[in-house]
């Protein structure tokens, strides 16, 4: 119902928030817009005052929407940045698609050209998990002024090409169920907590969230992912890696995986953080991450 609603109104809504940050209890204002391109939709938070230089466009990951980056899109906010999150088609406030088995590589990009083109330049890319992957293809193409690579893997032919094979089951309750070319949402609690969090890391509420939240992903774009060709020797903007402990969730590798991953993107910075869990951005230290996040990009 959130959705639809909000999908019935106008291109923008404005809703202005009066926060009080850490520092002597100074208020710092922001607006928090929801803004229609098309046929996709951003949440937009800007600053009353104090931007920085570089403006930040958050990727979300399969199913997921800019409900994700609440936390991120808030924080940085409060840090004079000009935020924004983007919804690919058919996901969360953005319009639902008629067909997923139309919805590949190509279209995500063309979004995520979208969202560029309306936040405009000098802007930071941060993807999760299948975005990660999206935003180096976009930027083998186009100049941004830098990419946080978090929680993705790597395409097949990276894996081939090191010799390394994932092996290790899916916790939980098995694979997602598949229906009409979409992936189908989680449903189950215990499948969300051991699949997407770090489980001794994460409220209920954050649990909640996902259940309440989560939506269907193209069957189509998850395989032409998987497959991709990345060139990042054709990347001239600065990347960032920030990687987790993947045997927290059965995986098993012979080597350092965010080692390996950030090799193979020619990442300038790599780092872990514990705990942390896939959806790190909705966890109880998820400011540990947008620190450290804020570090990186007013370092480069």
């Amino acid at each position: 119902m959130e959705g639809a609603f909000l999908r019935d109104l106008k291109n923008v809504i404005l809703l202005t928030i009066a926060l009080f940050t850490s520092l002597g209890g100074r208020a710092m204002a922001f607006t928090i817009d929801v803004v229609k391109v098309g046929n996709i939709a951003l949440e937009h938070c800007l600053p009353d005052r104090e931007i920085k230089d570089k403006k930040l466009l958050f990727v979300h990951g399969s199913g997921h929407g800019s409900w994700m980056w609440k936390n991120f899109l808030s924080y940085f906010a409060e840090k004079g940045y000009d935020s924004w999150a983007v919804n690919l088609r058919g996901h969360h406030l953005s319009d639902p698609v008629d067909d997923w088995g139309k919805v590949g590589v190509s279209e995500y990009l063309e979004d995520i050209g979208k969202a560029v083109k309306k936040v405009g330049g000098n802007v930071v890319l941060v993807g999760h998990s299948m975005s990660g992957l999206l935003i180096l293809k976009y930027a083998e193409s186009h100049q941004v002024a830098g990419l946080i690579v978090s929680q993705s893997g790597l395409p097949k032919p990276m894996m081939q090409k090191r010799g390394i094979e994932i092996k290790g089951p899916m916790p939980g309750k098995g694979q997602r169920e598949i229906k009409a070319g979409a992936i189908m949402p989680m449903k189950d609690r215990e499948m969300v907590k051991n699949v997407l969090f770090d489980s001794g890391n994460v409220g209920e509420e954050s649990v909640d969230l996902v259940l309440k939240m989560m939506g269907e992903e193209s069957v189509r774009a998850t395989g032409e992912i998987m497959k991709m060709e990345l060139a990042p020797a054709k990347i001239t903007s600065p990347v960032y890696v920030l990687g987790f402990d993947i045997s927290k969730i059965g995986i098993q590798t012979p080597v350092d995986f965010n080692k390996v991953v950030a090799e193979e993107l020619r990442a300038r910075d790599y780092k872990v953080i514990e705990p942390g869990g896939h959806n790190y951005m909705l966890e109880k230290n998820w400011q540990e991450f947008a620190r450290q996040f804020e570090v990186w990009i007013s370092s480069n």
